[in-house]
């Protein structure tokens, strides 16, 4: 114990952390901010432009377009992995039995690869020939739709995909923090006739308002850099209806060669991160205030 009072020794196993977090993070962020600023195609020469490819994005109509499908594709993302999780984790706290095949079912998607789960999602979407979605639909007497050529039901469908995948891993995370809520005060609780929704929102969620803080900003800033699901599934299309900014960054820097303008795109995303972090943390801090 005297080790964690030790300011040198906490220094010396914060160094390699450092290092490694400034190596892997911190210099391909401060690259794409030199990149963004220049004119440059890979291989010619590097023309340095200021902000003019920042200014190129406000009158970037498929950019705006991305950027508005983003935001649309992150409230998707969280809604399902913090509130389908929460929720999930709430009932398991009541569940006797068979809590951990549960956790276990739910938690099996997270650790498949998002390739895999994409091209799982791409059969279920099919419409010909039909697959699992409009199966049901049928049964139910709907008529089948195209969920990835349909402009209206492209972009929900490829956000669920992400959404639905990592729905298990907030699920432990939330259930781990409940059950660590003391038994004693919730048991006083309901002696004093609390009923399990007063329990729930007036002492098991303020209980854990920095677990909830943390999964809102993880679960943010992964549903800003989503990628793979979109990529996979619909490319962006179709035109531009599923087009994200990790997307259209992508398509810029290594299909059109403007690596400028695609890491302008890059700093515009760890920009937003950074401000929802903020909002965020901001927003828990007033929260825990009053």
């Amino acid at each position: 114990m005297k080790v964690l009072r030790d300011k040198k020794a906490i220094a010396l196993f914060l160094v390699p952390a450092l290092v490694l977090y400034t190596v892997m993070v911190m210099v391909p962020i401060l690259g794409s901010a030199y990149y963004s600023l220049l004119h440059w195609d890979g291989l010619g020469d590097k023309v340095f432009v200021g902000l003019e490819n920042f200014r190129k994005l406000f009158g970037d109509e498929i950019f705006r377009r991305a950027f508005f499908n983003n935001m649309i594709y992150v409230v998707i993302v969280m809604v399902m992995q913090l509130g389908i999780g929460f929720t999930i984790a709430v009932l398991l706290t009541y569940l006797k039995k068979g809590r951990g095949f549960i956790q276990t079912v739910y938690y099996i998607p997270s650790v498949i690869t998002v390739i895999a789960i994409a091209q799982l999602f791409t059969s279920f979407y099919s419409y010909e020939p039909m697959g699992l979605f409009n199966i049901f639909r049928r049964a139910l007497g709907m008529a089948p739709i195209a969920f990835l050529s349909d402009y209206k039901s492209v972009l929900p469908a490829v956000a669920a995909v992400e959404g639905w995948q990592y729905i298990g891993i907030y699920m432990i995370i939330f259930y781990s923090a409940l059950v660590s809520v003391s038994p004693d005060i919730l048991e006083a609780a309901r002696i004093d006739g609390a009923t399990e929704l007063q329990i729930l929102f007036k002492i098991r969620i303020p209980s854990i308002a920095n677990v909830i803080m943390l999964s809102c900003i993880l679960s943010l800033v992964g549903a800003l850099r989503g990628f793979a699901a979109p990529m996979n599934m619909t490319k962006g299309g179709p035109n531009h209806r599923s087009e994200i900014l990790a997307t259209y960054m992508y398509k810029k820097a290594f299909t059109s060669r403007d690596y400028g303008y695609g890491s302008a795109i890059a700093v515009v995303i760890v920009i937003l991160s950074i401000v929802g972090v903020l909002l965020i943390s901001r927003y828990m801090d007033r929260e825990e205030e009053d």
